[in-house]
């Protein structure tokens, strides 16, 4: 526990509360700490200076035509982490109009309407381990260290004729210490699933009235000062907070494996290519089920949900992109002896595509759990805009009506994330047609046009609503999220 009563320039979570000898029958803990006072360091966190990020390759050439190659490098991922600036600013709220939209003050005496004749004070760290009473409050993990990367590869290449070159690699990446936040105000797993006779959950129980031991303590929130307090408020660790957040926790992490094809054509004749294919899973780990699942007392023994890369994990990428030197006009295979005039249209001309697919990225689960077996993934023919995934396992089978919501104050048992059900693949095809002018020796202009997702693929890549309760559940949102197609014409005049 001793790294972690230091977390932050913001909350030592374990001394007791300065307002706690106040209090009767409620244990409070968490005192707020400032950079640089009373002894604390002045950094956002602890510098990590022993970071050795050591790299090695080698490359075996098998025969005239075959290559082999590999490596491994550790790599560091940068942090500029600041503290709170939390007391250090404040905001004054001032009239500086009338009705009838006349200045309310001038420059005699700009700061007269304003409470006290002045600007409002930032409190700075004037009240030191009582400060923030009733506001939220954050506090970064201080003995952190810095996220890194082991990235390795193994590639063969060969060289194949027609100046193609052919390479399959496989690639590595696991990544480490991924900062993490987690709030810490919340209802003990102890307390929670309170059911009525009826066997609901009992609401009513949770946010019942009950005396205040912090009333007239809090003066910054009104719901916290009062006579009366909601009952599952004395429950949160930190109750004279609105918020306690613990920020850069470094224990997300993220795995990449990969198998990446291309096939490259040197310039020649004009003609150029590159093209790719990617087969790969990225899964991460920087995310709890539940609040409650995070361990304050032990950070490594929390339990981290393994899921699919939000918006990263692809299985399947192409992408060609080429440039081709029309072999048309004056010096070229065909037409080369065209007169000067004819070359001008029908010679020079150069054509440049870019062409992407990829699959879509799994979609966040529904906030209930699926009551029948199987996957919401459905056939391909049976897929539309407004029907993107089986939404019928949200439908309970004794009565035919869609389930409800998960329960407030219950835990989570269900995914964060489709495990194989994916938003719609990516395509788009952007080209472009140029030719060049000669006018003088030394100037030239070139005329450019260009079609940016020429074919006007749209796509929809997220879901309208995860909320079973809804309407709309099930389809997609009908917004799009890659570019519309457009045209751009273009002279430009180079010397």
């Amino acid at each position: 526990m001793e790294r972690y009563n230091r977390m932050g320039r913001g909350l030592d979570f374990n001394a007791p509360s300065p307002i706690a000898g106040q209090v009767k029958g409620l244990d409070l803990k968490g005192q707020v700490l400032f950079a640089n006072v009373n002894g604390q360091p002045r950094g956002a966190f602890n510098p990590d200076k022993n970071n050795l990020q050591p790299r090695i390759g080698a490359s075996y050439r098998l025969s005239s035509k075959w290559v082999l190659r590999g490596g491994y490098g550790l790599y560091y991922l940068g942090q500029n982490e600041n503290g709170s600036t939390q007391g250090f600013s404040q905001r004054t709220s001032a009239v500086v109009t009338t009705g009838n939209l006349m200045p309310a003050v001038n420059l005699t005496n700009a700061f007269t309407l304003l409470p006290g004749g002045k600007l409002l004070d930032a409190v700075g760290a004037s009240k030191g381990a009582a400060s923030f009473l009733g506001e939220g409050v954050s506090a970064n993990y201080l003995n952190r260290p810095l996220p890194y990367s082991h990235q390795y590869s193994i590639d063969i290449q060969r060289e194949l004729p027609g100046n193609l070159l052919a390479e399959v690699a496989y690639v590595g990446n696991i990544t480490r210490k991924l900062p993490m936040s987690f709030g810490l105000n919340y209802v003990p797993t102890s307390e929670l699933n309170r059911r009525t006779a009826a066997g609901a959950i009992d609401t009513a129980y949770y946010t019942a009235q009950v005396p205040n031991p912090m009333a007239g303590l809090i003066p910054n929130n009104a719901s916290l000062n009062g006579a009366t307090i909601q009952r599952r408020n004395l429950w949160f660790a930190y109750p004279q907070f609105s918020g306690v957040t613990a920020a850069n926790v470094p224990l997300g992490k993220q795995r990449y494996h990969g198998m990446q094809a291309k096939l490259t054509k040197r310039f020649s004749q004009g003609f150029t290519f590159l093209t790719s294919y990617t087969v790969a899973k990225t899964l991460e780990q920087v995310a709890v089920l539940n609040a409650q699942d995070f361990v304050l007392s032990n950070v490594e023994g929390t339990r981290l949900v393994k899921q699919s890369a939000w918006q990263i994990d692809a299985p399947q990428k192409f992408n060609l992109t080429g440039v081709w030197e029309l072999p048309v006009g004056k010096g070229k295979r065909w037409a080369g002896g065209i007169p000067k005039a004819l070359d001008l249209i029908l010679g020079g001309w150069q054509l440049n595509a870019d062409i992407n697919y990829m699959s879509g990225w799994t979609a966040n689960y529904p906030n209930a759990n699926q009551v029948k077996p199987g996957t919401a993934k459905l056939p391909a023919d049976q897929r539309s805009m407004l029907r993107w995934f089986n939404t019928s396992l949200w439908d309970d089978p004794a009565t035919g009506r869609r389930v409800t919501a998960q329960e407030p104050n219950t835990l989570r048992t269900f995914p964060l994330r489709f495990s194989d059900m994916r938003v719609p693949d990516y395509q788009n095809w952007d080209a472009s047609v140029s030719k060049y002018f000669p006018i003088y020796e030394q100037m030239r202009l070139q005329f450019r046009a260009e079609f940016i997702n020429a074919f006007n693929h749209p796509w929809f890549s997220d879901l309208a609503t995860t909320d079973v309760t809804n309407a709309a559940f099930g389809s997609l949102t009908l917004q799009q999220r890659n570019l519309p197609r457009f045209v751009k014409l273009a002279l430009q005049l180079s010397w």
